[in-house]
């Protein structure tokens, strides 16, 4: 069924256009989920009566068709058209001939409520989900991920399973098992995993296809380099084995018929269950159907060529030939309607189509030389360029133009640091070799605002610019530009979380070998001030500031010599009483044993009301379950950093955590008895004070007949122990 041309007849009100669409369509095998869109697009068009009329003659030409197949075509269209009676109970039909003849049907089938007036998604996926089950067949749960199996339907029609997280037995009713949990295939990762870590360490060796099949399964079809090494390592692959496996793993998808490789950072891996061809694979791909700007179509030719190379194929001409005649066809539209940059974009990517071995299309389309020279602003336009492929191109034409060098200059504040190298290489020819130092001094001056340009220095393995400031400086740089980071940032989030990404990079680069030379520059003193600058920078993430402290340690032991930490000053450690801590594994417990279960089965209630997206109730439930599961993991935080007190640690000589206290205020006599305790403990009205605060810490490590000022009851006074 060709969707793109169905929607596009629709977006044009070319109704009767797309009615013939679907009808040339109706007797091959569409999917159902391409049933569904396109119905859906009448719907949303407001031509719901020909959507429907289109639904049954869809059913019509499948009459004979497998009883499954007519089934999920039928789902499809009801789905489509919630609001037909007729299409409801043809569902219903087709539901009962399918599989009105298998065990506990009669009460599955009830239980959904297709015909009793439950909605028709809860219903459709009650029956999809619950009458596939058989003992054995494990399913996860969409909300939080947790695996049980099924062990049988009950005799009050409940299916009771083993909840892997719990490792307890439970049973729920079916409209509330498939409201939170989605059959979970035998080939998916999750279900690998239960077969325990050395059999999966085995496996993720030898058969690594089928672990990045599982991999893909897992997470929705397509797994990221970068999701697939934080799942394998370290449980299952040393770290220090990723590189060497991960280049087999990219192998051996590359060899495989059901996988294929997008990106580059982070590499995506896409699974395709039915195995087809590469054509047939890409034009199915959502990377081909929605590919619309050139950009778009560079990132399929680059990968359609990639992966036809490590098959073994000979590029389909006629595939390419249809890529390369969408871009020239874009190209021209938007170089005749003033939309230059993308018109720049539509060349440059030819001309890599060109180096491909790609055959250019038949249309007479204007160079990049003639696009820059009309740009109001040809620098803004070369900068913004979306991918660093088409920066060749790009470099050569400005290099052409009369103005090249102008627009050189301008780009050394506006390009990254990729391209830094290569704009100040074409400054040096043009015979400007004044403009990268004039930049790179503005560059100190406002880091923040030139962050490509002060890496760019950072990274230089030698002298780049005149006057080029030290590795010491630049490391000063760069740790003010992290504080700054976080602090001042003047974008977005997403610019900001990419900006630290860069810095990040940059001070770890080769191993910390710049880092090591900016420490090699630095004296005593300095290192103080950089010690300082590192540990007051939350951006540097954890990793990365115990090494450079490290790094640091190795250079000048002396700055990290401490005297002993008395145990009221370390922070690690929360001091309690056994009572309150017996208090707060209660309340964990009964966050999750009852509250938390509580919330699930208002979540499920919530969720009989019909549609997700569009109910309060609902989403209420989903926001108190996010607000209990943060209580829970603070709480675990908590009591993993608890130590209770006990008389051992009690200081005899000394006042400490758990000392008792009597003060005799020096003006009249008057005494005052406190004890300190945790902070879970406090207690002021009975005189337990935490001892965190100000009081307790005035009086900690002091001893008897000790005579200090303190402020007790609102008042000031000497007080003795």
């Amino acid at each position: 069924m060709d969707m793109q041309k169905i929607t596009n007849c629709i977006g044009k009100g070319a109704f009767v256009e797309a009615e013939n669409a679907w009808m040339a369509a109706v007797r091959d095998d569409p999917a159902p989920e391409l049933v569904n869109k396109a119905l859906c697009a009448f719907v949303a068009a407001g031509k719901e009566d020909m959507a429907e009329t289109l639904g049954w003659a869809l059913l019509e030409a499948h009459a004979e068709s497998p009883k499954e197949q007519t089934l999920a075509l039928a789902c499809a269209a009801y789905l489509a058209l919630p609001g037909s009676e007729e299409l409801r109970s043809q569902t219903a039909e087709l539901f009962k001939a399918a599989y009105g003849d298998s065990e506990n049907f009669e009460e599955i089938y009830k239980a959904a409520g297709l015909e009793t007036g439950q909605s028709a998604r809860r219903a459709i996926r009650t029956l999809q989900t619950c009458l596939a089950l058989t003992p054995g067949v494990h399913l996860v749960n969409r909300f939080d991920g947790r695996l049980i199996k099924i062990i049988r339907l009950t005799p009050m029609g409940e299916f009771e399973f083993h909840d892997f997280a719990d490792k307890r037995d439970e049973a729920i009713e079916p409209k509330l098992l498939a409201d939170e949990f989605d059959p979970l295939d035998e080939a998916d990762f999750r279900a690998m995993q239960l077969a325990g870590v050395d059999a999966m360490t085995q496996l993720v060796q030898k058969e690594i296809a089928r672990v990045l099949i599982g991999l893909c399964i897992a997470n929705a079809g397509q797994a990221d380099s970068d999701t697939i090494k934080q799942t394998l390592v370290p449980k299952y692959l040393p770290a220090s084995k990723w590189s060497s496996w991960w280049g087999r793993a990219r192998t051996a998808a590359k060899k495989s018929e059901n996988l294929t490789l997008e990106g580059r950072s982070p590499v995506v891996v896409i699974y395709h269950p039915g195995g087809k061809t590469l054509e047939e694979e890409y034009l199915a791909s959502q990377a081909y159907q929605g590919a619309y700007h050139p950009i778009d179509w560079l990132g399929v030719l680059q990968n359609y060529m990639r992966d036809a190379s490590a098959r073994g194929d000979r590029p389909d001409a006629n595939f390419t030939a249809t890529i390369t005649a969408a871009i020239a066809q874009r190209t021209l539209k938007c170089a005749s309607s003033s939309q230059l940059a993308e018109a720049l974009e539509g060349v440059l990517v030819l001309e890599i189509a060109g180096q491909m071995g790609i055959a250019p299309p038949g249309e007479s389309l204007p160079g990049a030389i003639e696009i820059l020279d009309k740009m109001k602003d040809p620098a803004e336009a070369v900068a913004k360029l979306p991918e660093a492929d088409l920066w060749p191109g790009a470099i050569k034409a400005v290099h052409d133009l009369s103005n090249g060098p102008e627009i050189f200059e301008q780009l050394l504040y506006l390009a990254p640091l990729e391209q830094l190298d290569t704009i100040a290489a074409n400054l040096a020819e043009l015979g400007n070799n004044d403009a990268p130092s004039q930049a790179v001094a503005r560059a100190i001056i406002s880091p923040i605002e030139h962050i490509d340009l002060c890496l760019w220095v950072w990274l230089a393995e030698g002298q780049i610019v005149v006057d080029q400031p030290g590795k010491l400086t630049m490391l000063m740089k760069l740790l003010d530009l992290a504080h700054e980071i976080d602090h001042n940032w003047p974008g977005d989030q997403a610019s900001r979380k990419n900006a630290r990404q860069k810095v990040r990079q940059a001070l770890s680069a080769g191993d910390y070998a710049i880092y090591q030379q900016a420490l090699d520059e630095a004296d005593e003193a300095m290192g103080s001030v950089v010690k300082t600058k590192i540990e007051r920078t939350d951006s540097l993430a954890q990793a990365l500031s115990e090494q450079m402290i490290n790094r640091l340690r190795e250079k000048f032991f002396s700055l990290f010599v401490k005297a002993r930490v008395n145990p009221w000053e370390d922070e690690s450690v929360i001091w309690t009483s056994e009572a309150a801590l017996e208090a707060h594994h209660k309340e964990l417990k009964v966050l999750k044993e009852v509250t938390m279960p509580a919330n699930a089965k208002q979540i499920g209630e919530a969720a009989e009301e019909g549609d997700l997206r569009e109910n309060a109730d609902w989403q209420a439930a989903i926001e108190e379950r996010d607000m209990l599961v943060a209580r829970a993991r603070k709480i675990q935080d908590e009591l993993a950093r608890a130590r209770a007190i006990h008389i051992t640690h009690v200081p005899k000589d000394s006042i400490g955590i758990g000392s008792r206290v009597t003060l005799r205020r020096v003006a009249d006599g008057e005494t005052f008895e406190m004890s300190f305790l945790g902070p879970w403990d406090s207690d002021t009205a009975n005189g337990i004070y935490a001892y965190t605060t100000k009081l307790a810490k005035n009086l900690m490590g002091k001893k008897i007949g000790d005579t200090l000022s303190l402020e007790i009851a609102g008042q000031q006074g000497q007080f003795t122990i």
